[in-house]
């Protein structure tokens, strides 16, 4: 049974949220196992993807950050975030872009599961909501997109950043990955070097206009 690491920490600011997602990709050779990162936001914010126009309309009620991968806008004030890294050569990294994404969400519907009932419902906010339009791959209950992720892939390896409408529980998150994939999990902490980078990385990237407004 394969052992991925377990990245778990508290809110903090959108840049720095994305910093850490780049460094983990960046870094992945180096760990050489995958990583699951659970994570939180410490304001109200909204990300949207790479190649979305910035959305000025909703600067002055959230934080906007500029994600290093696709899709389009999702709303960060009732979510639950998480991410996952995995090294070049891996299985993960070896399928086609959209196996991996239904893959990966194929564990997130089973954490859902228990829970469907209980999750806020999701509104509707106009042109630029990401979870107005799921795609093939998405978590969808009763006609209401759940859960849905990008990707990005370059030589280091695969980066998916994913998103769940409301609170889901830690321990449920990583039962449904436990049970989906056949994995088992290892608590990592951020190692000198990784952590370095993600604050270079929001302080010279994430948190400027050249990035956010490009």
């Amino acid at each position: 049974m394969e052992t991925w690491h377990l990245l778990q920490h508290g809110p903090d600011a959108p840049p720095f949220n994305m910093a850490v997602d780049e460094a983990l990709l960046r870094t992945a050779a180096q760990r050489g196992q995958p990583l699951l990162r659970l994570y939180a936001w410490d304001r109200p914010a909204v990300s949207f993807g790479y190649f979305q126009q910035y959305p000025i309309k909703l600067a002055d009620r959230y934080a906007l950050v500029r994600r290093p991968t696709g899709g389009g806008i999702v709303y960060h004030d009732a979510d639950t975030t998480y991410t996952v890294v995995v090294p070049a050569g891996h299985p993960l990294h070896r399928l086609k872009t959209q196996e991996a994404y239904c893959l990966i969400h194929q564990a997130i519907a089973v954490a859902l599961k228990s829970q469907i009932s209980n999750l806020q419902s999701t509104s509707l906010r106009g042109q630029y909501e990401c979870f107005q339009n799921p795609v093939m791959g998405d978590v969808v209950a009763e006609g209401r997109k759940l859960a849905g992720g990008a990707q990005r892939r370059n030589k280091t390896g695969m980066l998916h950043q994913g998103s769940i409408t409301g609170h889901v529980p830690a321990d449920r998150l990583v039962q449904g990955f436990r049970q989906v994939l056949t994995v088992e999990f290892a608590p990592y902490e951020l190692t000198p070097t990784e952590r370095a980078l993600a604050e270079k990385l929001a302080t010279e990237k994430y948190s400027t206009a050249a990035w956010n407004q490009r």
